[in-house]
């Protein structure tokens, strides 16, 4: 017995602290987030603050202690498993992985929007082509998919260069701002006064559910901790790390696009590209515009590649568990790496982007790919910050990875209770169409409707797999 189970493939250990740094940082930070955040003005800065002290530091010290308590690969499913039982850990998951598995064609529209903009103003009508979408955004997908099931130790490669490109896009970004204001002036004039949100302004209430989920992915490490090097140590060192940078990073970035645009001229989709080809035209730096629009897209393909990575472990997982079909919790014999789970997650991404390109703007596909993937997306929270609040009050485990919480059993309450808030707010908000969306009783039950049926499919499949076992 004991020869099989060392002879069965296994998850092989190659991600190390700067691994788990670079990973954070490419899952956190969405470009996309502070075109997001933007809308807000310059009422976005105590926002990002509030969400970085209701949200980051409450999620992270989430993640840290659960992870501790109940290590593994798979990370929130186990931890909501044994807090409340096989049913709830399936669904915590299903949605967490629904929710990226929607938002990824989202990603996939802003790496080829992006990427136009490396050829200056001549290819920009090429933004709504169906085909050109299309075509590139497959290929992108399947070449990040292919090089994931070929290893962890190569597919890292693309999360790390694009968290390098990040880091240097905001530098030059930063600087380029700075001279831009010293120069011409701000774009958008600021006053104390206009730092206090207009919450009176329900069209805009919305975009702080997307500030919020602007601070998700930190949890992502713990779902992939049979691949990490001394995870117990290296995921609560890397989420302090990376917490602090990311939170530098999204200031930086909204300071720098409040200069340069004007209220209401910002592109939610491609914005960051194109504040570099607005500063390229008012600047005449030499080649500025390409170097933004390279650097966007290295970013965003980071990005996208670190969430394909470590969502496809979700559907391995409870492959394992049988509760989806078995084969999606193979390995492959060579490289150990879950390579059904992420074929098939290649599959649907690309049939969910062909629908949502087709047949509409990309403008009003992404606005409605995002906010969907919001409301997904927090659904598993809700079931996180209760299983941190069980699984202290239990002791599950004996220790768990925050001191604080062992010392003052208050401050895990306090943590809890708040995330909890903060995420049912947030799901509420994620329903209401923000500003930019036309028709919005059509907006209300589309988003409404999809979530539940995509919800009603997982449970459907798992009640089908339960009969049968």
């Amino acid at each position: 017995m004991a020869s099989t189970e060392a002879s069965k493939p296994k998850l092989k250990k190659a991600l190390g602290l700067r691994d788990l740094v670079l990973l954070n940082i490419a899952c956190v930070v969405g470009l996309s987030s502070l075109t997001q955040a933007a809308q807000f003005g310059w009422a976005s800065f105590p926002l990002w603050i509030l969400a970085m002290i209701c949200y980051l530091i409450p999620s992270g010290l989430m993640v840290a202690d659960l992870n501790a308590r109940i290590p593994g690969e798979g990370g929130f499913y186990n931890w909501t498993k044994k807090a409340f039982g096989e049913w709830h850990g399936f669904v915590a998951a299903w949605c967490y992985w629904l929710s990226n598995i929607v938002w990824f064609p989202a990603i996939l529209l802003t790496i080829v929007l992006s990427s136009l903009y490396i050829f200056g103003d001549d290819y920009l009508y090429l933004k709504e082509n169906f085909w050109v979408a299309g075509v590139i955004s497959w290929v992108v997908l399947w070449f990040t998919i292919l090089l994931n099931i070929y290893g962890l130790k190569f597919g890292k490669w693309i999360q790390n260069i694009g968290a390098i490109s990040l880091w240097i896009l905001f530098v030059l970004l930063f600087g380029v701002a700075i001279y831009y204001v010293l120069t011409f002036g701000s774009a958008q004039p600021f006053s104390s006064s206009l730092l206090i949100p207009d919450f009176s302004d329900f069209g805009i209430l919305p975009f702080f559910a997307a500030i919020t989920f602007s601070f998700g992915g930190l949890e992502l490490s713990s779902v992939m901790s049979g691949e990490i090097k001394n995870p117990g140590r290296n995921i609560v060192r890397s989420i302090i790390i990376s917490g602090v940078i990311i939170s530098i990073l999204y200031c930086i970035g909204t300071f720098s696009l409040l200069s340069v645009l004007p209220k209401g001229e910002l592109n939610i989709v491609d914005g960051i590209a194109q504040t570099f080809l607005v500063l390229n035209d008012k600047t005449a730096i030499p080649f500025l515009g390409i170097a933004g629009a390279v650097l966007v897209t290295l970013s965003t393909l980071g990005l996208f590649a670190s969430w394909t990575t470590g969502t496809a472990r979700l559907p391995f997982v409870i492959g394992l568990d049988k509760y989806l079909p078995s084969a999606l919790g193979k390995i492959h014999p060579k490289y150990g790496t879950p390579y059904v789970s992420l074929m098939v997650q290649g599959l649907i991404i690309s049939i969910l982007l062909g629908i949502a390109i087709s047949g509409t703007l990309v403008q009003d596909a992404y606005s409605f790919l995002y906010d969907m993937s919001v409301l997904l997306y927090f659904i598993p929270f809700l079931y996180m910050f209760s299983s941190l609040l069980k699984h202290n009050i239990k002791n599950t485990g004996g220790k768990g990875g925050v001191k604080i919480f062992e010392k003052h059993r208050i401050t895990y309450w306090l943590v809890s209770v708040i995330g909890l808030m903060v995420i049912l707010l947030s799901v509420i908000l994620a329903v209401i169409p923000s500003e930019i969306v036309t028709n919005k009783p059509l907006f209300i039950i589309k988003i409404v409707g999809t979530t539940v049926t995509l919800i009603a499919i997982g449970l459907l499949f798992y009640y089908v797999k339960r009969k049968r076992s």
